[in-house]
């Protein structure tokens, strides 16, 4: 088991790239969300803004929100790239069977190469992370933005990263290869080359009503949590908790609805035969769809989240900051600041890691489908029309993605704010949401630009595939 998954790595270790990349990239998420929490409870205190006692425990709950936030994005996004890099294997799984190798052992195999990936990655992503955040703790001390106060940069917490890169990873592997169990061998010999089309109706009744339980109860704790929050910050902790249940949910359950959307979303790019092959690829295979549409929405979701409750925070603080005395007007001018550049250092991670899992999900659909396009080619299908087949898939999954991210970010970012800051007796209780026009453009010319940028690799792919090769039986 362990001679077959160091194999794997060693002779097939391109696959996993996006993987790896998504673990350095999570981990260094978490490790700079453990710091930043370190960097803002010092620089409060030396900006003086701590003598309020309302801060200082909203202080403490940020801290335990940003570290939970950390581990779901982490768990979340590494979960769905594994996932699919397991669906673009059915064809070599299905040989190794045929071979001889039983379904346990190949699973067993697969979850130790998601051990492996997870622990590079999270321990890379660890190492560039406190090396990112100890420059630039330096240099904004330099540049006057930060007082001259020294920083712990190592924390116990720090282990966090690595132990959650690896359980994802490790999770993801085991969640991702549970099809092995049900791969003929048969289907090594090349008679197969795409998936079977998933049925919603297959799909377990527990797990229907898992998805349903997990949403509702956990839209019913965000609300609870935003009722509480009129009162105290601590309605913060049970708000955040209902709030990713509720994702979760919506995560798990996105193969229901998603495929429907994404026809609606079909109707932007015309009724031409490309557009319409687009858009019935969406039905045909719901839960590649659907994996390939959540890592975008995750992205859209916290970008436009930590956006809307930082402007509904700035907007909420900035006249009592402004009322009062110099001195505290400055500490708290010094905090607002550097609160703002918290949400500027998430909202770039959380975009990065969006396109990687938009390309990466395109590229391995492209990859199962080229018996497909084979014979689209050979029945006349044009470069060009191949071309803007896989731009409108690209184009249907970023307005689904962005649109979906935006509703959800609002509602979560609207949410966190009023059970963070309601309470204060500044602010007066409950208050609307802040949501900034930029955020709409910005979220707007990114899915544009995002559809262009992550079609080109895979079409590219799709037009360079010679159409007598790709309906050969190999």
């Amino acid at each position: 088991m362990i001679a077959l998954a160091l194999r794997e790595l060693r002779h097939r270790g391109r696959q996993h790239t996006s993987s790896v990349l998504v673990a350095i990239l999570s981990s260094v998420f978490a490790t700079m969300l453990i710091e930043m929490d370190a960097v803002l409870s010092v620089q409060s205190v030396a900006s003086g803004f701590t003598q309020h006692g309302f801060v200082r425990a909203l202080l403490d709950i940020l801290g335990l929100l940003f570290f939970f936030v950390a581990v779901f994005v982490s768990c979340v996004v590494t979960a769905n790239t594994f996932s699919i890099i397991m669906a673009g294997r059915a064809k070599h799984i299905a040989l190794m069977r045929l071979l001889g190798a039983s379904a346990r052992t190949l699973r067993g195999a697969i979850v130790i190469e998601g051990v492996v990936i997870g622990f590079l990655g999270a321990l890379a992503g660890l190492v560039i992370g406190l090396v990112v955040t100890s420059v630039s703790y330096s240099a904004l001390i330099a540049s006057g933005t930060f007082v001259d106060t020294p920083i712990a940069i190592f924390s116990p917490l720090l282990v966090a990263p690595v132990i959650v890169g690896v359980a994802s990873t490790a999770g993801a592997a085991w969640f991702g290869s549970r099809a092995l169990l049900a791969v003929s061998p048969i289907e090594a010999t090349g008679a197969t080359q795409e998936p079977k089309p998933e049925s919603l109706a297959d799909t377990p009744r527990w797990r229907r009503t898992l998805v349903i339980v997990l949403f509702a109860g956990g839209l019913g704790l965000l609300l609870l949590g935003v009722v509480i929050g009129l009162l105290t910050p601590l309605g913060l902790l049970v708000a955040a908790p209902g709030g990713a249940l509720s994702f979760l949910g919506f995560v798990l359950g996105s193969g229901y609805f998603i495929p429907r959307l994404l026809m609606t979303a079909g109707r932007l790019t015309g009724a031409s035969t490309p557009s319409t092959l687009a858009t019935a690829n969406a039905l045909r295979y719901p839960a590649r769809s659907s994996r390939s549409t959540v890592g975008l929405v995750i992205g859209v979701t916290l970008v436009t989240m930590f956006t809307v409750a930082g402007q509904s925070f700035l907007a909420q603080t900035g006249p009592v900051a402004a009322a009062a005395d110099p001195a505290e007007a400055a500490g708290d001018a010094a905090f607002l600041t550097l609160t703002t550049g918290i949400l500027a250092v998430l909202i770039g991670f959380s975009l990065v890691i969006a396109a990687i899992g938009l390309v990466n999900s395109l590229s391995l659909s492209v990859l199962q489908r080229r018996r497909e396009i084979g014979l689209l080619r050979a029945l006349g299908f044009t470069k060009s029309q191949v071309r803007f087949m896989i731009l409108a898939e690209s184009i249907q999954l970023t307005v689904v993605g962005g649109v979906t991210g935006l509703v959800l970010g609002v509602v979560y970012g609207w949410a966190g704010a009023l059970a963070a800051i309601a309470s204060d007796h500044h602010i007066g209780g409950f208050f609307w949401p802040t949501i900034p026009l930029w955020v709409i453009g910005a979220i707007a010319v990114g899915a544009i630009l995002l559809a262009v940028v992550s079609s080109a690799v895979p079409a590219r792919s799709a037009i360079n595939v010679s159409p007598v090769r790709a309906l050969a039986i190999d």
